[in-house]
């Protein structure tokens, strides 16, 4: 579970389904070579794509885009760009080195999902904070700070809302035109 740069959820049960779903959207996309598997957590995937996971969701956005409801089974594409040990040190030290990607006057907002870890999530928030000298907005960041724990690992991205692909809120998105 300590190499991944990608974190995919789906409802319970449907692991395998999702990550046959992820894969064929991927090949449609002439994507990279991607591994995906199951955790012991319902509903969570863990994989590793070639290259940029970043630039995999770039390249996958507007195919889901075209139809969001052609996808049954994922709910969230994550990319992860530092894995580091779920420490709290660890994971402010990661947030510093990948926070210079954040312009001067752009904000941004922290995001932390935890599976299987006691680390409490304000105190992850105030030290990843702590080292990120822009303005903090909750409601519309133009950059998010992404942290994914699993267990005793912690992945952190430093992204655009776009490139999180939500389907859900595609979904959502589609509806409302």
């Amino acid at each position: 579970m300590h190499n991944f740069n990608l974190v995919v959820t789906t409802q319970r049960g449907n692991e395998r389904a999702c990550i046959r779903e992820l894969v064929m959207l991927v090949d449609e996309a002439g994507g990279p070579d991607v591994r995906l598997r199951k955790t012991w957590y319902p509903g969570l995937i863990a994989g590793t794509a070639e290259g940029d996971p970043v630039e995999l969701v770039r390249k996958i956005r507007p195919l889901v885009e075209e139809d969001p409801w052609d996808l049954r089974f994922m709910l969230k594409l994550v990319p992860v760009q530092k894995i580091v040990q779920a420490d709290v040190v660890k994971i402010k030290e990661a947030v510093g080195e990948l926070s210079g990607a954040i312009p001067a006057g752009s904000s941004f907002k922290i995001s932390v999902s935890k599976r299987g870890s006691d680390l409490r999530t304000a105190e992850i928030i105030k030290e990843a904070a702590s080292v990120v000298v822009r303005k903090v907005d909750l409601e519309k960041p133009d950059w998010i700070v992404q942290i994914e724990i699993i267990d005793d690992v912690a992945g952190v991205s430093v992204l655009h809302e776009d490139e999180i692909l939500s389907v859900t809120k595609l979904q959502e998105k589609a509806m409302d035109v």
